[in-house]
């Protein structure tokens, strides 16, 4: 009797990765049809088949396997219509042997972040992904590249007289008078109290 082998899979808008965790696989037969691939091998040991059928509707031409290591076979499949499935399998009940694959799972926000990166790689948009040109634009004002600030160069003479701890302000921004040390108010304080007593 053929045993159920583990299955990990991932997915992207156009296409499904699974992984076959048989060790020293020979695969017998590998074949889509509709939306159910069929898998059949055998280890040293044991004979291993399954029967997957999935959310919608793949590709049966483009069920490729990536040769097989010594404990997995790793298979891409194209969907037949692009689109991100809620789930793998037709059936909603939890398969035992079925789980996501991490290391190649990526989310519809991730997929669509990578393809605007792409596109701002390939020089579209600058880098910015909506089309949008940044140089394009500064070119278009006059100022990018050689930008003449009319002699606003910085000089060194001018001192910039920075907020120190302490400063009181008027309304209008102005330091007023500086905040007394601590210590003053406490003496003050200990003075106030040997009278009160008194």
């Amino acid at each position: 009797m053929s045993k159920q082998p583990q299955v990990l899979w991932a997915q992207r808008e156009s296409v499904l990765f699974l992984t076959i965790e048989v060790d020293e696989a020979k695969i017998e037969e590998l074949k889509g049809e509709g939306n159910k691939l069929h898998f059949q091998g055998s280890s040293k040991t044991d004979k291993y088949e399954a029967t997957l059928e999935f959310f919608d509707e793949i590709d049966p031409a483009s069920v490729k396997h990536t040769g097989s290591s010594t404990r997995v076979i790793e298979i891409t499949i194209q969907k037949k219509t692009p689109g991100w499935w809620p789930r793998l399998l037709q059936t909603k009940a939890k398969a035992h042997w079925l789980k996501v694959d991490f290391g190649k799972w990526k989310d519809e926000d991730e997929d669509a972040d990578e393809a605007e990166e792409a596109a701002g790689a390939s020089g579209l948009g600058n880098g910015m992904g909506n089309g949008f040109d940044l140089n394009q634009y500064m070119s278009s004002l006059g100022g990018a590249g050689g930008a003449d600030f009319g002699g606003l160069e910085d000089e060194e003479d001018d001192e910039v007289d920075f907020p120190e701890e302490g400063d009181v302000y008027n309304p209008n921004g102005q330091v007023v008078s500086d905040m007394p040390d601590l210590e003053d108010n406490d003496e003050e304080t200990e003075a106030g109290k040997a009278d009160t007593k008194a």
